[in-house]
C-alpha cells in the first residue's frame, strides 16, 4: 500500500498488514471539526473541499450525507482515483487544481503540504480548507458529523440529540464488525484471521436482517448517519465483498429485509449519483489486495436497484424493538 515517511512517499513500506492480519490505522487529523470552519462553508463557499474516492466506502459516507442534505453546491468535490502509484491519485480536473500551476497529482502531497515531518497513511476522504492549504480532517465520522450540522433547505437531521448514544453505539458496531470486517477478511494472510473475520461479517448481516424486518430504518421511521454507515457497506457488498474480498456464505440479495432496505436509501433522491460501480469494481479488483495480480476486474453482478422495495409504506416503528438482550459479536456488547 505504502506510505509517507517524514513528508516523503514510500511505496515498500507498509503497516497495515501485522502478523497476517489487516490493521486499520486510525485518522492523524481526527479532531471534531470547529465550529467556525462550519460556518465558513456556507459563507465562503470553495474555500473548503472535499476530496473523496467513489470507490472507498469511507469518502462514500460523506458524500451520501452531502447529498441527502443537499449542501452540494456548499462543499464542492474533488475526485481521487485511478491506479494507486503513489497511494491514493488525483483527478487533473476540479475544485483543488483550479488554482494552481501545476496540478497536484497524488493524495499524499495533501499532507505533506500540511506538515513537511509527516509520517503515516495517505487516506480519504480528506476536508481541505484552500486557503491556509491544510488538512482540516481525515476522519469520515467528523466530516460527515459537519456536514449534518450546516444549514440546509431540507430540514433533515442525521444525528438528532435524543438518539445520540445509540447512534454512537450502533455505528461503532457497524465498523467494527461488518465494514471494517469485510477488509480483515479480504486482505487476511492468515486462515484464522479470515475465519474470525467472516463470521463476525455474517453474525453481524443476520443481527441487522432481525433489525430492518421490523422497521425501516435502523432508528426506527427516520434515515440517520448509521443508515449512511451502513448503506456504503451494503452497496458494495455483492460487486466486491462476496467476491473480491470472500465473503461468500451469502449475498446482499439474500436478505430479504437488507436488500429492501439497501435499496430504499439508493432510490433517495440524489443518492444514485453517488454510487459509481465501474470505479468500485476498478478501485477494488486493481487496488485492494494481492491475490488478484493480473488485475482482472470481475463484471457487476446483475441486480436492479430501482426495483419496487414498498418499505415507505412501512410507519412508524417502535425504536430498538429487537428482543433478546444485547448482542455478543467479536467481543463487542451492543444495546440493539
Amino acid at each position: 500500500m505504502g506510505m509517507i515517511v517524514n513528508g516523503k512517499w514510500r511505496q515498500e513500506i507498509d503497516t497495515a498488514i501485522q502478523n497476517g492480519e489487516f490493521v486499520r490505522n486510525t485518522s492523524c487529523y481526527d479532531k471534531p471539526i470547529p465550529k467556525s470552519v462550519i460556518e465558513t462553508i456556507s459563507a465562503e463557499t470553495n474555500r473548503y473541499i472535499l476530496i473523496a474516492s467513489m470507490s472507498c466506502p469511507w469518502s462514500h459516507r460523506t458524500l451520501l450525507a452531502r447529498a441527502v442534505k443537499n449542501v452540494e453546491q456548499l462543499l464542492p468535490i474533488h475526485i481521487a482515483g485511478g491506479p494507486r502509484i503513489q497511494g491514493y491519485g488525483l483527478q487533473t480536473e476540479g475544485p483543488l487544481n483550479e488554482v494552481r500551476d501545476t496540478p497536484l497529482r497524488h493524495v499524499h502531497k495533501l499532507y505533506s503540504l500540511t506538515d513537511k515531518t509527516y509520517t503515516g497513511r495517505s487516506t480519504v476522504p480528506i476536508l481541505w480548507d484552500q486557503k491556509t492549504q491544510k488538512i482540516i480532517s481525515n476522519s469520515s465520522a467528523n466530516i460527515m458529523r459537519a456536514i449534518d450540522l450546516i444549514e440546509d433547505k431540507v430540514g433533515i437531521t442525521l444525528l438528532p440529540k435524543p438518539f445520540g448514544t445509540r447512534i454512537n453505539d450502533l455505528n461503532q458496531l457497524i465498523f467494527k464488525n461488518l465494514s471494517n470486517a469485510v477488509y480483515r477478511a479480504g486482505l487476511a494472510q492468515r486462515q484464522r484471521a479470515y475465519d474470525e473475520a467472516v463470521t463476525s461479517v455474517f453474525e453481524t448481516l443476520g443481527v441487522l436482517e432481525h433489525r430492518l424486518t421490523t422497521q425501516r430504518y435502523l432508528m426506527g421511521d427516520f434515515l440517520s448517519e448509521s443508515d449512511l454507515h451502513l448503506f456504503a457497506t451494503l452497496v458494495r457488498f455483492d460487486a466486491v465483498y462476496n467476491t473480491h474480498f470472500r465473503c461468500t456464505r451469502h449475498r446482499l440479495v439474500e436478505y430479504d429485509a437488507l436488500w429492501a432496505y439497501a435499496r430504499d436509501i439508493f432510490q433517495w433522491k440524489n443518492i444514485a449519483q453517488t454510487v459509481d460501480f465501474t470505479a468500485i469494481l476498478d478501485g477494488y479488483y486493481s487496488n485492494d489486495g494481492d491475490h488478484n495480480s493480473f488485475k482482472i476486474i470481475a463484471e457487476c453482478p446483475l441486480t436492479d436497484w430501482n426495483a419496487a422495495h414498498h418499505r415507505d409504506l412501512m410507519g412508524p416503528q417502535q425504536l430498538w424493538s429487537l428482543s433478546g438482550g444485547p448482542v455478543h459479536l467479536d467481543n463487542t456488547t451492543a444495546n440493539l
